[in-house]
C-alpha cells in the first residue's frame, strides 16, 4: 500500500467516523422522539381514563363508588407522572451517551487528523528528497553534455 493509498484510507476512516457520529446522534434524537410520543399517548389514555373516572362519578351519587373512583383517578395521575418521569431519564441517559459517543468521535477524528499530517508531511519530505535528487542528477547530466560539447 502506498503512502498516497494511506493517507486516503486515513481520510475515509476520519469520514466515516463524522458519519458514524451523525448516524448515533440521529438515531438517538429518534430514540427519544419515540420516548416521548410514547409518553403522550399513556398520558392521553390516562387522561382519558381519568375522564371516565369522572364521568362515572358525576352519574353516581354514592359516597363510597365517588371515593373509588378518585382513588382510581389517583392512580392514573400517578402512574402518568411516573411514566413521564421514566421518559424523561430515558431521554436524559440516551443525550449523555449520545454526547459521549461524539466526544469519542472528535478525539478519535483529531487522532487521524494527526495521523494524516504527520503522514502527510513524511510523504512530502521524501518528495522533496527524491526531486533534489532528480534536480541533482538532470544537472549532473547537463553538465556532462555541456562539457561533451565543448571538447
Amino acid at each position: 500500500m502506498t503512502n498516497d493509498n494511506k493517507l486516503d484510507d486515513l481520510k475515509n476512516k476520519a469520514s466515516d467516523l463524522g458519519d458514524d457520529l451523525k448516524l448515533k446522534a440521529k438515531e438517538v434524537q429518534l430514540q427519544g422522539e419515540k420516548v416521548v410520543d410514547d409518553l403522550k399517548h399513556k398520558a392521553s389514555e390516562a387522561k382519558l381514563e381519568g375522564e371516565k373516572a369522572l364521568n362515572n362519578l358525576k352519574d353516581d351519587t354514592q359516597t363510597e363508588e365517588q371515593t373509588k373512583s378518585n382513588e382510581s383517578l389517583d392512580d392514573l395521575k400517578n402512574q402518568a407522572t411516573e411514566l413521564k418521569d421514566k421518559a424523561q431519564e430515558k431521554l436524559e441517559t440516551l443525550k449523555t451517551e449520545a454526547s459521549q459517543k461524539f466526544e469519542e468521535a472528535k478525539v478519535k477524528a483529531t487522532e487521524l487528523k494527526q495521523e494524516a499530517t504527520v503522514k502527510f508531511d513524511e510523504l512530502k519530505a521524501q518528495a522533496t528528497t527524491k526531486f533534489d535528487e532528480l534536480k541533482k542528477t538532470a544537472t549532473e547530466k547537463l553538465n556532462k553534455f555541456k562539457k561533451d560539447d565543448q571538447a
